[in-house]
């Protein structure tokens, strides 16, 4: 199979700086909410195997936007073979102590703006078919590999006429506009151990007037064994306004990062986590217990 190209390459690092410091152009208060909002929502999150498998489904589809990247980051004119700068790469990101401790590095894409239109991600796994890049996608962060198992997915068939508008846990908020599902992956949550978190969950509507009636679950994998128990359902409710409740967090729960699920659904709802919504919106979050 011939290598697939991409039109430009930029430095995930640098672009991803840039973006966020505001010095790529001029950005207003509302802008840069907006911006950190969308990389917030970049999703991709990987596990350690799978982390691995995205630099090696890279290396066999985009090695060329691999050595761009090397090029950049290395900013050296010695005459380098290719393997070499591959080589060099996968031990900055994939070295055996980076995988031993669980925090394997990887790359993400999608537009400047963080936003990714196609819904297309790049593989995790080498035995993956090479797909099109979108040609003005380009490498956005170099993520950190922080969850140990892959979740169920779950996502709604329509959030056009109800959607989860914001989510607040105690100082923290999140913000967002209509989706069928987002992984809010650009800061991890702090729960306080043995001692009860306040949650609001704001529903969006199409017509805020009248707002619509929808049911509220919310998830949280205490255990850090990928699943969502039937005994970490958080809350249940349905309301047609703001939910404001508060749950215990557990004192013994282990080290490290962990999930929490967040389904809106005016069709009802489901207890079970992984199955799919009708209409209204899924979000993840990534949270950690201190």
């Amino acid at each position: 199979m011939k290598k697939l190209t991409m039109r430009t390459y930029v430095s995930s690092l640098a672009l991803a700086s840039s973006l966020l410091s505001g010095t790529a152009f001029a950005q207003t208060p509302a802008d840069e909410l907006i911006q950190n909002a969308k990389y917030s929502e970049l999703g991709d999150m990987l596990t350690t195997t799978q982390a691995q498998g995205r630099y090696a489904w890279l290396k066999k589809c985009y090695d060329g936007l691999l050595v761009e990247m090397w090029e950049q980051m290395f900013d050296t004119r010695d005459i380098i073979p290719k393997e070499q700068k591959l080589q060099q790469l996968k031990e900055l990101w994939l070295s055996q102590a980076k995988v031993a401790a669980g925090q394997a590095q990887y790359v993400t894409f999608a537009n400047e703006d963080f936003t990714n239109p196609y819904e297309w991600t790049a593989g995790t796994s080498e035995n993956q078919a090479c797909t099109l890049m979108p040609p003005e996608y380009q490498p956005v962060a170099l993520k950190t590999a922080v969850l140990k198992h892959q979740y169920c997915e779950n996502t709604s068939f329509g959030s056009e006429w109800e959607w989860i508008e914001g989510v607040t846990v105690e100082e923290f908020e999140h913000a967002s506009g209509s989706h069928k599902h987002t992984m809010v992956s650009g800061k991890v949550v702090t729960f306080p151990a043995n001692r009860a978190v306040k949650v609001s969950v704001t529903p969006g509507n199409i017509i805020p007037e009248y707002p619509s009636y929808v049911a509220l679950r919310v998830w949280v994998d205490w255990n850090h064994n990928g699943v969502f128990d039937a005994n970490e359902m958080m809350h249940s409710s349905a309301s047609d306004g703001v939910f404001q409740f508060v749950f215990n967090v557990p004192k013994d729960v282990p080290d490290g990062v962990t999930m929490m699920r967040v389904a809106l659904d005016a069709g009802g709802g489901s207890d079970n986590a992984c199955r799919r919504i009708q209409y209204g919106e899924v979000e993840d979050y990534l949270i950690t217990v201190r």
